[in-house]
């Protein structure tokens, strides 16, 4: 079966599977205000752990397929122009009782031109590299190597978005070779960009 909010194509078994087990299984009033919260997130707002928690304390992993689930759920939704009427039908097709649906479908309507922007923003943006800072520690940075905190915006932890930090060390020969190369590919992007404009 195809649904609209998948973009024409076939539901996920694993997002079939979480609808039954889990989201069906909530109350009215938690889904709803998990998908609020799940919204919220994907338009940049800080992740409300907690609160997902507790909205989620009868469900297994922490709740965090059920967050998957819903965040899939909106994100194809807004992504495909999906309506909150077709959007309710095709999410009571898959299980979710009418109540649940409705209060889904009202997320979805509140908030669909806002992730619709959000995904527009963040288009080409996996793992976006938000800092980079020098943090070779004589004593623990291995000889000739430099150290570098590297902070990653919205990489993805476990299926949900999340803000980390790796430490790497590289040898200071590549870190110079990247440095060149990552200069190269600059002006390349600005030549091809000024072409565009003029």
């Amino acid at each position: 079966m195809k649904f609209r909010f998948c973009g024409d194509g076939d539901c996920p078994d694993w997002v079939l599977a979480e609808i039954i087990s889990t989201l069906s299984n909530l109350s009215v009033d938690n889904v709803e205000q998990l998908a609020q919260l799940v919204a919220k997130r994907i338009c940049g707002e800080p992740f409300e752990e907690a609160a997902i928690r507790s909205l989620t304390s009868t469900a297994s992993n922490d709740g965090k397929t059920a967050v998957a689930c819903v965040h899939y759920m909106l994100t194809n939704a807004a992504r495909y122009s999906c309506t909150e009427a077709i959007f309710n039908e095709e999410i009571q097709q898959l299980g979710l009782p009418k109540d649940h649906a409705k209060a889904m479908s009202s997320v979805l309507q509140a908030n669909a031109m806002a992730i619709r922007q959000q995904l527009i923003d963040k288009a080409f943006r996996i793992n976006e590299l938000q800092s980079i800072r020098n943090v070779t520690s004589p004593g623990e940075t291995p000889p000739n190597c430099a150290t570098l905190e590297l902070k990653i915006s919205q990489e993805l932890v476990d299926g949900l978005p999340k803000d980390t930090t790796h430490i790497v060390n590289i040898e200071c020969a590549q870190l110079g070779a990247l440095l060149d190369e990552m200069k190269l590919a600059r002006d390349i992007m600005l030549k091809y960009e000024s072409k565009e404009s003029g």
